[in-house]
């Protein structure tokens, strides 16, 4: 009986070079990419900090070199418990600070009627009624000015799991290059919501025809790509027609 291979096996060359290679078409591929990009299969694939071996993402030491593959530091409990209490912090000092802006008082003109009340004559007697007449309604004026003072706006509170999408996008962004919709289902796949994810996508500050350019000279690097070819590979991993021309032509097409 014929013994069937367990997969494709990984060559030294690979492993310099920072790939992975398919289990199911055999294809080496880049080891950030979350898709082969042949046949399309999920990539739960790393390598090694230690040794640069082929393992899974969810194991916990290299079978090859048993290395213990530690968490980076944005998946460690302790680093999101210091990132929450940082954020409460400024928050209660920035709502101090508005507290006490808008308690501030405000002078209040205030008119005298001594020089008119020792007058003894008609005319002066006359002066005297109208300007008491008139006390009321400049008295109001400060009330109104009061009452149109803005109030200071307040600013939505951001959800903990919105706040981690965020991280967790740029992260991703600092590692390889994402289109917008390519970068929703990234996160998606790692447990956020699709709210979440959008917020991360909305929030982290990419230049989507950049990362279009960046994914098209990673392409490139890998192996070689037609005009054609290398827009279409463009417009599957989730980039917009017009970025992904842009992609290409900044790498010389």
């Amino acid at each position: 009986m014929e013994n069937k291979s367990s997969g494709p096996v990984q060559t030294e060359s690979s492993k310099t070079s920072g790939q992975v290679i398919c289990p199911k078409c055999g294809t080496p591929f880049a080891a950030g990419e979350k898709k082969c990009p042949s046949c399309g299969e999920t990539n739960r694939l790393t390598l090694c900090k230690s040794c640069g071996a082929q393992m899974a993402k969810s194991a916990k030491q290299c079978p090859s070199c048993g290395a213990k593959q530690k968490k980076p530091i944005y998946k460690r409990v302790w680093f999101w418990i210091l990132v929450v209490i940082v954020v409460m912090i400024a928050s209660s000092s920035s709502g101090k600070e508005k507290q006490s802006t808008a308690s501030a008082p405000t002078a209040t003109p205030q008119v005298t009627n001594e020089a008119v009340s020792d007058s003894k004559d008609t005319s002066a007697q006359s002066d005297t009624n109208e300007l008491q007449e008139a006390e009321p309604a400049e008295s109001e004026a400060p009330q109104e000015a009061v009452s149109e003072i803005e109030q200071p706006a307040v600013e939505p509170e951001v959800a903990m799991g919105e706040r981690n999408a965020l991280a967790k996008a740029k992260s991703y962004l600092d590692f390889t290059a994402f289109s917008y919709t390519g970068l929703i289902d990234q996160l998606e796949y790692e447990g956020f919501s699709t709210e979440e994810a959008t917020y991360g996508a909305d929030n982290c500050g990419a230049d989507w025809n950049e990362q279009a350019a960046k994914k098209a000279k990673s392409y490139l690097e890998f192996t070689s790509f037609s005009r054609s070819g290398l827009i279409d590979q463009l417009l599957y991993d989730g980039f917009t027609q017009e970025q992904a021309e842009y992609g290409v032509t900044q790498n010389g097409y």
